[in-house]
């Protein structure tokens, strides 16, 4: 019966590494199955890793400006009730209603339509749903324009938002079917404006 040392195990190629792993637990060998194991982990543990790839000066704006819409969402939600079971509870009888989720699964802002499908560079948003309402805040930047160029669009029903536009006016060259015509738009330079509109639809819609 062949002595499987320590040093014996490392002296072996991969390949025969994984052999002797194989036939170590076809006959139930703890010991060696822990020894191959071991080794198979410290080779693994010294292989170089893949360095990640920076990000674009675009991919790092939209995740910082993804994390400021996610905080602003925070404040609202412990200023609001803005939870599922609330907008559902508000929402009964309405047909086919889906609550929103304010944030997305990392807690960022949610990952918009027309940045999803390559119509504009960046498209985040945080949203919430009551009955047929839906209010939102996000940054819009058109493709190829550059980053200074982003915008922060609010959006409501008609009769929650103070001197909305009409989505066509707010974002020229959208199609007839995003033109959402129950929903108005504001658009803002700065964060903390278009925040204070959203959080005065937000009371509406809560209220």
């Amino acid at each position: 019966m062949v002595d499987w040392s320590d040093d014996r195990i490392a002296s072996l190629s991969d390949q025969d590494l994984k052999n002797l792993l194989v036939n170590a637990e076809r006959k139930s060998a703890t010991a060696i199955i822990a020894q191959c194991k071991a080794e198979m982990e410290k080779r693994d543990a010294a292989k170089p890793r893949k360095a990640s790839k920076p990000r674009t000066e675009l991919k790092e704006f939209e995740h910082d400006i993804s994390g400021q819409l996610a905080v602003v969402g925070r404040e609202m939600a412990e200023k609001y009730d803005l939870s599922e079971e609330t907008a559902k509870a508000r929402s009964a009888g309405v047909k086919g209603f889906r609550s929103h989720k304010l944030l997305d699964a990392k807690g960022y802002a949610k990952l918009g339509g027309h940045q999803r499908d390559g119509t504009v560079a960046v498209d985040r948003y945080i949203s919430y749903r009551r009955g047929n309402d839906i209010v939102s805040l996000g940054v819009w930047l058109p493709k190829d324009a550059p980053i200074e160029d982003h915008e922060f669009h609010v959006a409501a029903p008609a009769g929650m938002i103070e001197g909305g536009k009409p989505f066509t006016e707010a974002r020229p060259g959208i199609s007839d079917k995003d033109a959402q015509e129950t929903r108005q738009m504001r658009v803002f330079k700065d964060l903390p404006s278009a925040a204070a509109a959203f959080d005065a639809a937000l009371a509406k819609i809560t209220a």
